[in-house]
């Protein structure tokens, strides 16, 4: 696995990284929920600001990321703003989304943003340059809810992804079948014998994709997304603790020879 620096985490180093969402509709709910985050299990905490009910109000934005990052301590941070289109909470204009993801870049309380591959190409703008210039990392994302893309389009997505400037390139896809799964690992796989330069993030999402969640040592996936212990951001998320004991498990078996 390709190995990327993000505050005091190294992804793609050993087992992949756990994630989890923080999602509320209000302060009181975002920073009570960011307090019980930081206690969990996990490594990575991903603010799902498309839940939260003053995402179009800049002010309230500054002051809600100040909060985040005061209850959560040292824990990495990932911004996310998912679109309606791609699974997330509510409708967002493209000029408000490029808008939005940049002031927040601006606070320098985030190291990471996920910024969708779609809307990168709908609008190139300079973003990416400017997240490089604040020291934020780019997590460009794909999300696919209704089926998975063959193997050839999969593989060509996440290099284009790479290309554009992704310092890490997500795919998420939902499986109509285990082939489904098994293509996403087999994409995985591929990534990192051919292309170990990119870091990336392969999920088979639902119920029959959940061994893709266990296997990034194995296949290459440096980050990993958990139910909270509340909620869950995408299908097929599980809670953290069989998470753990699941990768722990297929990390046993892969070295045990």
């Amino acid at each position: 696995m390709s190995e990327l620096k993000v505050r005091n985490l190294e992804l793609g180093k050993g087992k992949p990284k756990i994630c989890v969402p923080l999602i509320a509709k209000n302060f009181e709910e975002l920073f009570s929920e960011a307090i019980r985050l930081s206690k969990l299990d996990c490594d990575v905490i991903e603010w799902r600001a498309d839940y939260f009910m003053y995402v179009h109000d800049a002010r309230f934005m500054k002051k809600a990321a100040y909060f985040v990052r005061y209850a959560i301590d040292d824990k990495p941070l990932i911004f996310t703003y998912r679109t309606l289109q791609e699974g997330g909470g509510q409708h967002i204009e493209l000029d408000e989304y490029v808008e939005l993801n940049r002031m927040m870049m601006d606070t320098g309380l985030i190291d990471m943003v996920d910024l969708e591959f779609e809307m990168m190409l709908e609008k190139p703008s300079d973003i990416m340059v400017h997240a490089k210039e604040k020291n934020v990392k780019v997590l460009l994302s794909k999300h696919n809810n209704h089926f998975t893309p063959d193997v050839h389009n999969m593989y060509e997505l996440i290099k284009d992804m790479y290309q554009l400037g992704g310092d890490i390139c997500k795919l998420a896809v939902m499986p109509t079948d285990l082939q489904d799964m098994l293509n996403v690992l087999e994409v995985s796989n591929k990534i990192q014998t051919e292309h170990s330069e990119i870091p990336f993030v392969m999920i088979s999402m639902g119920e029959l994709g959940q061994l893709s969640r266990m296997t990034g040592e194995l296949f290459g996936s440096s980050l990993t997304y958990a139910s909270n212990g509340k909620y869950l951001s995408a299908p097929g998320q599980l809670p953290i603790p069989i998470l753990r004991e699941g990768m722990n498990l297929i990390g046993y078996k892969r070295g045990s020879r």
